[in-house]
């Protein structure tokens, strides 16, 4: 079976605390069950690096919106392979990769009606 876990994109905007942190503790066991049963598993999650909350810390601490983003991202990062999450990706909203995705996704669906 081909299982797809989509998690919460957490904004780049501050660090991560445990409550945050748990929000993808279920995604991360769910991926981990169908592994073991031998099921195909993408899980997905990323920073989201878009909308006003960034905007809004960016200019809070006199920072460009795309410090603030690299900043979060790879602290992200970091956390969760310290944490040892089993994202297949971790992305960001604002990556070539991601648009493509997205377009790619939204042409299928149009395409199928």
């Amino acid at each position: 079976m081909k299982v797809i876990i989509g998690n919460a994109w957490p904004y780049a905007n501050g660090s991560l605390h445990i409550g945050r942190v748990s929000s993808w503790m279920a995604g991360d066991i769910l991926a981990r069950y169908h592994r073991a049963k031998g099921d195909e598993v993408i899980f997905v999650s990323g920073s989201d690096c878009h909308g006003s909350p960034i905007l809004n810390k960016a200019k809070e601490i006199n920072k460009s919106s795309e410090e603030l983003i690299n900043k979060y991202h790879r602290e992200f990062v970091r956390c969760f392979n310290k944490l040892g999450f089993s994202f297949d990706i971790f992305t960001r909203t604002d990556s070539e990769y991601h648009e493509k995705q997205v377009k790619n996704i939204i042409k299928s669906l149009y395409d199928k009606g």
